[in-house]
């Protein structure tokens, strides 16, 4: 009798205490920014409409593509990059390690370089794509300043 009621007990507890599921459908899930990230596009938005300017967008060179940024999350920030010399070869044109942090709620990353920081807004963030805003500039001649953004895929 003892044995049945303490499973009957158990088995009820276990309905109530684990079903957390109804709770979880109106909770969006960030992802994250911890990873290793590969240049995949630049893009230019127009400032005055936000439709992209064909003529300052591109998709990452060779070069690029050879470098990464691999976010980690004990707060540092590894950086490899490579720039096409005359000959057409990848030259390497950054290595280095350096401190960040991340602000999920304004959406903007802190990196320090050479005791100057660096902030940049992320315009979007999935499970395979981060996209960067790296400045905001008139690139089309409006007076308007238009986003400057890099967008790599998670490696």
């Amino acid at each position: 009798m003892i044995k049945k009621t303490l499973f009957l007990s158990i088995a009820t507890l276990s309905l109530f205490a684990c079903n957390n599921d109804d709770n979880d459908n109106n909770q969006k899930i960030e992802a994250s920014i911890v990873g290793k990230w590969q240049p995949s596009k630049y893009m230019a938005y127009s400032g005055k409409d936000g439709s992209i300017i064909a003529s300052e967008s591109s998709d990452a060179n060779v070069c690029d593509k050879k470098g990464f940024i691999d976010i980690a999350a004990n707060g540092k920030i590894h950086e490899i990059s490579y720039y096409g010399n005359a000959e057409s070869e990848c030259k390497l044109d950054t290595d280095t390690t350096t401190d960040y942090t991340y602000d999920a709620s304004s959406k903007t990353i802190q990196v320090k370089y050479d005791g100057s920081t660096e902030v940049s807004t992320i315009k979007k963030l999935t499970a395979t794509e981060l996209e960067v805003i790296q400045e905001l500039t008139d690139v089309n001649g409006d007076g308007i300043k238009d986003e400057i953004t890099a967008i790599y895929k998670r490696l």
